[in-house]
């Protein structure tokens, strides 16, 4: 009797130890495309699910640099960009004047492709725009969407 409730008990405990780890292990992040070019973005709207990662590659083939923006998105963790390397020409990045950085930023060069990672956490639309000056104002602005899990 005493081996049958040793088992129950180990088996209980395998049982809880499989559960917790399930719950630690965060779920695959959504890779996303968006093009850049001169003066738009490829998406006005972009969906996504609270408590997912999300990876964001800008592509810029647009004439002038671009970058992706948003202002302000509760979110969980850190938010990871793709380093810029200092290319000849490209080691400055001429945002419009914003009064506070943004939440979530990543700046691509002429040509160049960058990405940046985050993970949204509460459900809502929040703006997503180019902060290079003037790009904003004409009309390269889109909508994030983030849905409840």
């Amino acid at each position: 009797m005493k081996r049958f409730v040793g088992f129950l008990v180990i088996l209980l405990l395998l049982i809880l130890a499989g559960c917790g780890s399930a719950e630690l292990t965060p779920p695959p992040a959504l890779s996303l495309s968006l093009l850049a070019t001169d003066i738009a973005f490829d998406k006005e709207r972009i969906e996504v699910t609270a408590g997912q990662p999300v990876r964001i590659l800008l592509n810029n083939e647009g004439a002038l640099e671009h970058d992706f923006s948003i202002m302000e998105i509760p979110h969980a963790g850190d938010v990871m960009a793709e380093e810029m390397e200092e290319e000849a020409g490209h080691d400055t990045h001429d945002m419009s004047e914003l009064d506070v950085d943004p939440e979530v930023h990543v700046a691509a060069p002429i040509g160049s492709r960058r990405s940046v990672e985050f993970t949204p956490s509460t459900p809502g639309e929040y703006e997503f725009f180019c902060a290079v000056a003037g790009h904003k104002e004409a009309g390269m602005v889109g909508t994030l969407v983030v849905q409840a899990p």
